[in-house]
């Protein structure tokens, strides 16, 4: 019974339209606020970044897991000889084994962050023309971080603007 009372709270709270935001006196005008974060995740280009480092990610992981396998193969070949082998030699060949797999790691992770960086630049790139545009278009004087903060009128918000403004420079993102 409790639990139902529970379910049917929480299932009204969820439904109750959310507060608007309060405003806090008249805007200033010249003072414009940004959330940097909120307008880059909103972008349609982030959006495109991440669903390709996504891509990027399971094809690298899938490329590591073959070559993986065939040094695992390697391994396995190497255990399997083990007694037939000198001591130092199966462990020198052992070390070699693990120098491979973890400079191909390390190689495989470097690719990824080079991606993640060259993708992250072109989104930099957009949301900097997009706020010089904004900012030029509302004659902000001074741009402060909004989620920095206590309270701000939304007259003086640019983040969807300059969101906007970013979604008509750049839509897709392409990563080598």
């Amino acid at each position: 019974m409790r639990l139902t009372k529970f379910i049917a709270a929480l299932l009204v709270i969820c439904a109750t339209p959310p507060v608007a935001a309060q405003t806090f006196g008249p805007p200033i005008k010249g003072v414009c606020l940004l959330s940097r974060v909120s307008a880059v995740n909103a972008s349609r280009a982030s959006q495109s970044l991440n669903a390709e480092l996504k891509k990027k990610k399971d094809l690298l992981s899938t490329e590591l897991a073959k070559h993986r396998a065939a040094l695992d193969e390697q391994r396995h070949a190497l255990d399997v000889r083990q007694d037939r082998i000198a001591p130092i030699e199966y462990q020198r060949r052992k070390a070699v084994l693990d120098r491979q797999v973890q400079q191909l790691e390390k190689e495989l992770n470097t690719r990824f962050i080079a991606a993640q960086a060259h993708g992250q630049q072109q989104v930099d790139n957009a949301l900097n023309q997009a706020l010089s545009r904004v900012i030029t278009r509302n004659a902000c004087s001074f741009v402060m971080e909004r989620d920095t903060t206590y309270g701000w009128n939304n007259a003086m918000d640019i983040t969807s603007a300059v969101t906007q403004e970013m979604n008509a420079i750049l839509t897709t993102i392409a990563i080598p």
